[in-house]
């Protein structure tokens, strides 16, 4: 292979994809002109023989232009195909580009060679979709193009000298090229655009070719054919700094160009001929600072280049880069022009540099100007076309599309991309939030679509698509369609890290074509890894010429989407009546005199009184400010807390709450709303078998992991609070269990991390019943052996804990024992569990050694109930009995001294806190606490 490298100065080497300077050298020769000026391009390029072009068909070429053979210099490369060109519209700029005279070609007109310029390795982890290609040998070889619209076939180059090439020693008696008819059809066994043909044997034959469906060329004066632009100088922008694994690879587009011409696609096809974008059209998005930097880098020497770059995020600059960006947008807003006009009926844009996160005044993201929303203006503005709708399924966010249309309410701006809290790039956690819906006239006229972590595939964008994105697109009901269309989403791609597949790609893709009449353009974006591009920009243009989708699998979201859905639907629903019910916010609509009340401080007041009635179960006090708020009414406790009968602390769910709206918001109908209560039964059972009891309510479940990790918290300084003040003192005189499901488990072994010491020396039995799928949360190192033997932790038999069955399990997890069933509710699981989980803890219970005899006793005698001296439920001492304390110090630690000089009124109940007085070790006499009286 050979070792190609960036040179000293900015003038171009291949490396990475890249075009020498020599390639667009002009040469004399003269030629016959025909309909259009036919000029002699001789250009030098990095590429095989066997890796060149092939003729590329279009509506408007009837010839071929013949290909003499290479000079002695260049004879390796003696088989190099011949080259299509076309007549080109030029509307390219007066700017030049210094160091290389890329003005003198006319890239629609000169379909390059466009092989694998270099031997650098794809910069992809890992490829996917095909098995990596492997690059040729490089070579450099001599072509000449002509351009001759609707011309005759034209004679052999007789004079060979003046265009510095050996007379072929192979030419036909015809006159003709080597291996061509009169009309200048292949008769060996060359490949084109149109597919390998049949050896010929001095016999006319017709090019094999695969034949789409008979269809009419227009309807209603429309074209039925679908465009494409595609121009080989775009992949002079590269970077000249020295990194060649640049994501942003120059071979992107050649990638894709060659997959869509490997496929037969580009023979069904019309090329567009390509142009710069005007400083006009750029000025439609970008402030004219922002145009005449960038103009101004193909005058820059190497270290001015490299100073620009690093003033922006994530670009590289060549002296090219500035014609490179300028066609990059010129050739889209050609397609779009000729979508809008019916020229075409829709069309894919193979371009580079991409555009999506250029915001009006500054670069960045790789992307210089951003085409799409240049592209939107100029379909405003030339073409009369008002509503533009855009979808950006690059994984990443478009800031800089979302900027240019914010407050325009005729340009509904659509992006589908990873989030992560915010920290994905771009990494504004505001502009690319769900809830940045527009400012002012264009206010719900922008959407967020942003996943919360990588992995997102197919059944996740189908989903975003069947229930925002359409739903919204059909009542919006665009004049033309614009899609950034990025493949970073797809599988094998390092950088995005999702699972998207072409076959869902062109499925999006379909979908989208449904819209506005058809007139819809896909415009390259990111995607960095080849192969990925590749296959997927293949999809997309399959979907557009209408051939058949491969079918999907099942399409079943995953949580983290649904989620995610949910939430956008709940902010988009304010603004588009198609998206139902709509979600009102009584905390913004609050008006004077209304009182605002959260559903589960209801469902706290009814646990109140449920418990109370049934099991004479009291509210405990609670006065810590930091969750105090949340859990006032949702820790209750029977009423012999301090007794040697077991102790069970109980976490879990409120239940679930099965709510009915109206229809068309999501105003509950509350006869149709009910409540599950899916742990009376568990409560029951405990207080009747002689246990204590502490029971906690979640009181709501976190939908997110941004509401997840504060709740925890809250959850377990609340515990460790509990503990300390009313279960340690007596820890070492009862069987102690602690009992968790649902998002409660989290919290009750984060508590178990937090006070590991007491928890390895009190607790009999720890159970823990997370539900679902979700992960089991794990202990500590240094609790591990114990939680292991004391553990009875409860997963679903589909549960991905069990795919690491063959692997040893860690003792941090406890001892993990299947459900018997497939993932499923908790509603459904606990009824069924019930007995099992009690079965389980009496077992274990058993099987212990009897408790020492306690240090210390305490009895709690009841007084008379009509005792005129128990009031305020303070007893004075005449009516009680004597206590005694044998060991006084760990009667008093931490738990009893909360009491001390503190009463508390819960609910109707007033608790009498008793002040004991310690004198010495010897037996002194005790307060009693009395019974709680209601």
């Amino acid at each position: 292979m050979q070792e190609i490298s960036y040179s000293d100065s900015h003038e171009l080497a291949p490396t990475n994809g890249g075009v020498t300077e020599e390639m667009m050298d002009t040469t004399g020769g003269d030629k016959e002109e025909s309909s259009g000026v036919i000029t002699s391009i001789e250009m030098s390029m990095d590429i095989s023989p066997e890796e060149a072009e092939e003729p590329a068909a279009t509506n408007t070429m009837d010839t071929v232009v013949d290909t003499n053979e290479l000079s002695a210099a260049a004879s390796e490369s003696t088989n190099a195909e011949p080259i299509v060109t076309e007549p080109t519209d030029s509307g390219s700029t007066d700017a030049e580009l210094t160091n290389t005279e890329l003005n003198h070609a006319e890239s629609a007109d000169v379909e390059l060679a466009d092989a694998e310029p270099a031997d650098t390795e794809p910069a992809t982890t890992e490829q996917v979709m095909t098995d990596a290609d492997t690059t040729e040998p490089i070579n450099t070889t001599t072509i000449t193009d002509a351009v001759a619209d609707n011309a005759d076939p034209p004679a052999i180059i007789a004079n060979t000298t003046a265009t510095g090439l050996s007379p072929s020693p192979q030419t036909a008696e015809n006159g003709l090229s080597p291996g061509y008819t009169a009309a200048g059809v292949p008769t060996s066994s060359e490949t084109g655009d149109d597919g390998p043909s049949t050896p010929m044997s001095g016999q006319s034959a017709v090019v094999a070719t695969a034949t789409p469906r008979p269809q009419p060329d227009t309807i209603d004066g429309r074209s039925t054919k679908t465009g494409y632009v595609y121009d080989v100088r775009m992949r002079f922008h590269q970077n000249i700094h020295g990194d060649n694994d640049h994501p942003e690879d120059p071979r992107r587009i050649w990638k894709i160009y060659e997959a869509l011409k490997n496929a037969g696609c580009l023979t069904r096809m019309v090329k567009l001929p390509s142009r710069e974008a005007t400083q006009a059209e750029l000025g439609l998005v970008h402030t004219e600072e922002h145009i005449q930097t960038i103009t101004d880098t193909a005058k820059m020497d190497r270290e001015q280049l490299l100073d620009v770059a690093n003033s922006y995020n994530s670009i590289y600059l060549s002296a090219e880069s500035a014609i490179c960006a300028r066609l990059s947008c010129g050739n889209l807003l050609e397609l779009c022009s000729a979508v809008a006009t019916g020229k075409v009926l829709n069309g894919v844009a193979i371009v580079r540099p991409p555009g999506h996160h250029a915001e009006p005044d500054e670069a960045g993201g790789f992307c210089l100007f951003n085409n799409v929303a240049i592209a939107a203006r100029f379909l405003q503005k030339e073409h009369g076309l008002k509503k533009i709708f855009i979808l950006d399924w690059d994984v990443h966010h478009g800031n800089g599309t979302q900027k240019a249309f914010l407050d325009d309410p005729d340009v509904v701006y659509c992006s589908i991309h990873r989030y992560d809290d915010g920290t994905f790039y771009p990494g504004d956690p505001v502009a690319a939030a769900l809830d940045m819906t527009g400012v002012g006239k264009g206010r719900g006229k922008n959407i967020n679509i942003p996943w919360p972590c990588s992995g997102m595939g197919d059944a996740e964008y189908i989903y975003a698509f069947h229930k925002v994105i359409m739903p919204i697109v059909y009542e919006f009901a665009p004049d033309f369609v614009l899609v950034s269309a990025g493949f970073d989403a797809a599988a094998g791609d390092h950088i995005g890290e999702n699972l998207v597949s072409p076959a869902a790609y062109g499925h999006m893709t379909h979908m989208l074509k449904s819209l506005a009449g058809g007139k819809i353009v896909l415009a390259l974006e990111g995607g960095y890894n080849l192969e990925s591009i590749a296959v997927s920009g293949l999809a997309c243009t399959k979907a557009l010429l209408s051939d058949p989708i491969p079918a999907l699998g099942s399409i079943i979201p995953n949580p983290a989407c649904i989620q995610t859905i949910h939430e956008v639907l709940e902010v988009q629903s304010r603004y588009w009546r198609s998206i139902t019910p709509t979600f009102i916010d009584p905390t913004e609509e609050k008006q004077e005199g209304w009182n605002v009340v959260e559903l589960s401080k209801v469902l706290g007041v009814y646990r109140s009184d449920f418990l109370y009635k049934e099991h004479r179960m009291l509210k405990l006090p609670i006065s810590n400010a930091s969750y105090g708020p949340d859990f006032l009414d949702n820790v209750h406790c029977t009423q012999q807390l301090y007794s040697t009968k077991p102790l069970y602390i109980f976490i879990h769910n409120v239940g679930e709450f099965r709510a009915r709206t109206m229809g068309a918001n999501n105003i509950l109908r509350p006869d149709k709303s009910k409540m599950l209560d899916t742990v009376a039964h568990y409560v029951e059972r405990i207080v009747q078998s002689g246990n204590e009891l502490i029971d906690i309510v979640v009181p709501y479940q976190p939908a997110t992991e941004d509401d997840k990790e504060p709740l925890k918290d809250k959850l377990t300084e609340l515990l460790c609070d509990i503990w300390d003040n009313f279960v340690y003192m007596t820890g070492d005189t009862r069987r102690i269990v602690l009992l968790a499901t649902g998002f409660g488990c989290y919290s009750m072994i984060s508590f178990m991390n937090e006070r590991q010491k007491d928890v390895a020396r009190y607790v009999s039995c720890a159970v823990v019943v997370p539900g679902g799928d979700e992960a089991v949360p794990m202990v500590t190192r240094r609790l591990a052996n114990w939680y292991m033997d004391h553990s009875f932790v409860v997963v679903a038999d589909d549960h991905p804990v069990w795919e690491r069955v063959n692997q040893k399990m860690s003792n941090r997890t406890g001892n993990i024992v299947r459900s018997g069933r497939p993932s499923e509710r908790l509603s459904e699981s606990l009824p069924r569990l019930y007995n099992t989980l009690f079965l389980e803890i009496e077992r274990r219970i058993k099987a212990l050694p009897p408790l020492d005899p306690p240090k210390y006793m305490l009895d709690l005698q009841e007084p008379p109930s009509n005792s005129s001296n128990n009031r305020n439920g303070v007893n004075d001492g005449s009516s009680s009995t004597e206590a005694m304390i044998v060991d006084s110090g760990p009667f008093f630690v931490r738990g009893f001294n909360a009491f001390c000089g503190l009463s508390y009124r819960t609910s109707d109940l007033v608790v009498g806190i008793v002040r004991a007085r310690y004198s010495g070790s010897i037996t002194s006499r005790k307060p009693v606490l009395p019974r709680i009286q209601q």
